[in-house]
């Protein structure tokens, strides 16, 4: 088993697994318009809420997941703080383990998955979280996600 150190969330740090959405100033807005993505078949949008228990560090991860058709944006509604784990696509199609990054994003911080990114499931920390998440689907689960086990579980700290 691996230690892995969680990182503060920045835009630059997050860039090729994602977007980083901080809070806009007074006055103005964000947009991800670039960036959210939908392909092969995924034409109905999912806006989804979620109230997601917390847990407490360290976590262990086992496994991730990817949406090959589709960006994930998840928007905190009420929350602390969340865990992001990322890895880039491996030579075999598999998460590529010795390239995880993790990192701590504040309740303020939005995120958006680039389509087919491999992220480990949302983990809050503190107390409960609530999310608003956006995603498309094709309406077949199997189409839309694909999940892996890690070679060997990683334990994430801070």
């Amino acid at each position: 088993m691996s230690t892995l150190t969680l990182e503060p969330l920045t835009a630059a740090a997050f860039a090729p697994y994602g977007d980083v959405v901080d809070a806009p100033a007074p006055g103005e807005r964000s947009t991800l318009m670039a960036t959210l993505a939908a392909a092969d078949g995924a034409v109905t949008p999912t806006f989804a809420f979620n109230n997601i228990a917390p847990h407490d560090l360290p976590i262990t991860a086992t496994e991730m997941e990817r949406h090959l058709r589709s960006s994930q944006c998840f928007v905190p509604l009420d929350v602390s703080r969340y865990v992001l784990l990322v890895a880039p696509t491996g030579a075999d199609g598999r998460p590529d383990a010795t390239k995880l990054r993790g990192f701590v994003a504040r309740g303020d911080q939005a995120v958006n998955y680039h389509l087919g990114t491999w992220h480990y499931p949302m983990r809050v920390l503190d107390r409960p979280g609530r999310f608003a998440v956006l995603m498309w689907t094709t309406g077949r689960k199997s189409d839309d996600e694909v999940w892996a086990t890690l070679p060997a579980p990683v334990t994430l700290v801070v």
